[in-house]
């Protein structure tokens, strides 16, 4: 299943497609326009991420699945339930795409939120 994904993920971002939570169920055609270069994909350790504080001072961060794996992002969804989606990395990968630009990719499982407040009673 990881495949199939990537290749959704990829063919998203190099058509331009702002991701917004859903998933895109792509064609068989559409999947297989994306060439991943000797269909190689490199694994690594940490990666590092430039951003910017709320006072707009720019700041850099890292996330590492053995020592940093829990991720917080916005949540892009419409009706306002909670202002973040929560994730756990579980790997590091880039890749080199054919004719494209070169994205990166990280592997997560979303945390299940309903789950977390009541393990943590957070409510």
């Amino acid at each position: 299943n990881f495949l199939p994904h990537l290749k959704d993920h990829l063919y998203a971002h190099v058509q331009g497609l702002a991701y917004d939570g859903d998933e895109h169920d792509f064609t068989d055609a559409e999947q297989n326009s994306v060439l991943i270069t000797d269909n190689k994909l490199f694994e690594h350790s940490i990666l590092w991420v430039n951003y910017t504080t709320y006072d707009l001072r720019c700041k850099q961060n890292s996330i590492n699945p053995r020592t940093h794996a829990d991720l917080m992002v916005m949540s892009h969804e419409e009706e306002w339930t909670h202002p973040y989606w929560y994730a756990c990395l579980i790997r590091i990968f880039h890749v080199n795409v054919e004719h494209y630009e070169s994205p990166d990719a990280i592997w997560c499982k979303d945390y299940n939120l309903a789950r977390l407040i009541a393990d943590y009673h957070l409510s």
